[in-house]
């Protein structure tokens, strides 16, 4: 009697082989949240989907295990095994649309140099080109603004008080 094979433990848990162990870890929390039978209140096969869930827990969280299968089912994972399915269609690179690459488009010292100067006459105005705003001018100062008016109206209160209190002690 041979040995059964169990489904594919990748495809199970929907991480490519070359995942870490974090990933294992976050995809089987995902789906035991997702597929656990006490949470899955008179699904049909939430038993069995949850067996095979952690069936392939117990492999790929086992490094010895993980390496075991790998070396026993070598395709396992990957497109030629399987893995993807018909849904996961491998995404192929498309044709650059230009054969330079993004460091060529830098210009070069000596294209820099030969590069045509803007000549300024003198008194030109230059209006720089920025996306932020110019600083608003401030607003003159007046009296009021400043400390000798809050001198001025501190003197007015303390003035106001004392001649509360002298009126208050007046009419007594």
């Amino acid at each position: 009697m041979h040995a059964r094979r169990i489904a594919d433990p990748y495809a199970t848990l929907g991480v490519p082989r070359d995942a870490t162990p974090l990933q294992v870890a976050r995809a089987h929390r995902r789906l035991a949240k997702r597929h656990h039978p006490d949470l899955q209140a008179g699904a049909s096969g939430a038993d069995e989907r949850m067996r095979r869930i952690n069936e392939a827990w117990a492999i790929l969280s086992n490094p010895v295990r993980r390496r075991e299968y790998d070396r026993q089912y070598p395709s396992a994972g990957t497109p030629a095994g399987g893995h993807w399915g018909a849904s996961r269609v491998p995404v192929q690179p498309v044709a650059p649309s230009s054969t330079r690459t993004w460091a060529s488009w830098r210009a070069t010292a000596a294209e820099t140099r030969a590069a045509p100067r803007t000549v300024r006459q003198p008194g030109e105005v230059v209006i720089p080109r920025t996306r932020r705003p110019p600083r608003p001018e401030p607003l003159p100062s007046t009296f009021r603004d400043s400390a000798w008016a809050a001198v001025l109206a501190g003197a007015v209160i303390v003035l106001l008080l004392i001649g509360a209190i002298a009126a208050s002690r007046l009419a007594l």
